[in-house]
């Protein structure tokens, strides 16, 4: 349905706007639309300033059209890894390209999981 438009008149009290009852049948309308779909129509949660998955071990993915990019306006970011591979051989789900990392080591995923082949690689970091 498309966005139901309150006509309110020319001028204030002029009688030209939709009658009350047209309005709020409008105004229904609207929030009924709007409340019938989850959060961006999937199994998401949008909480201030948080995106949380509502399915049990739901992935968020972030998939940009064509050529787009996902941008993160900022000098910084902040990614709070809670697993880091158990093995060099990695689990069911990895892929290449994934990066983890806990307070030694960070840990890059070179290739997709196939059961067998080491796909982790693992670099000590530095302090300072």
């Amino acid at each position: 349905m498309a966005q139901q438009i309150i006509y309110v008149g020319n001028v204030a009290n002029d009688g030209t706007g939709d009658p009350i009852r047209t309005c709020f049948v409008k105004v229904n309308q609207n929030f009924t639309e709007i409340y019938s779909r989850d959060a961006v129509g999937s199994n998401l949660d949008l909480s201030h300033n948080t995106i949380s998955s509502t399915n049990t071990n739901g992935n968020i993915e972030l998939n940009p059209a064509g050529v787009g990019r996902v941008v993160v306006q900022d000098d910084a970011m902040i990614i709070n890894i809670s697993k880091t591979p158990a093995s060099s051989i990695g689990a069911i789900g990895d892929k290449r390209g994934m990066i983890a990392w806990n307070s030694n080591y960070i840990y890059i995923c070179t290739a997709n999981y196939d059961g067998s082949t080491a796909i982790w690689r693992r670099a000590e970091i530095a302090t300072w």
